[in-house]
């Protein structure tokens, strides 16, 4: 028998994919190009050729991506119009977009470690102390909690 991994979490049965959150996630981050849009969204970017000009995607792959995303409700599409200018599309990340952040943030911590060493890499810093910050799991007291002490449990979703 083999021993286990120090990060492994054993359930207590086996869960369905269709209630589980990370295979969610997989199905809607499903290629490279939604999660560069997130990314870019992340960043703040919101105007078509922006996110076309960042991501070099092409222009037909970009609008299939963004009418996704918004069937999905991660972007709503938003008018808006600038003095002398014509009516102009942008895509703002929704309540659910925005529940993304976390995951992002995750990717962005976690990817740090797959980039060569002595090469630059992308942190995250408190921008009032400049302290760099980690993603931690918290309990309702705020508590930072250890990863072997954490569950899985099935629960009814609220919403």
């Amino acid at each position: 028998e083999l021993p286990l991994m120090s990060n492994q979490i054993i359930p207590d049965h086996k869960f369905p994919v269709d209630v589980c959150g990370i295979f969610k996630i997989t199905e809607i981050l499903n290629d490279r190009w939604t999660i560069l849009l997130l990314r870019e969204a992340f960043y703040g970017v919101t105007k078509f050729n922006d996110f076309l000009e960042n991501t070099g995607i092409s222009k037909q792959i970009l609008s299939n991506r963004l009418k996704h995303l918004i069937q999905l409700e991660i972007f709503e599409l938003s008018i808006y119009k600038e003095v002398g200018e014509r009516e102009r599309k942008e895509y703002l990340l929704t309540k659910k977009g925005k529940s993304l952040n976390i995951v992002l943030l995750a990717m962005l911590e976690s990817g740090g470690n797959f980039i060569e060493a002595g090469k630059d890499v992308v942190k995250v810093f408190n921008k009032c102390t400049d302290d760099e910050l980690k993603l931690k799991l918290v309990d309702s007291s705020n508590q930072v909690i250890d990863f072997k002490n954490l569950e899985l449990k099935l629960i009814h979703s609220k919403k």
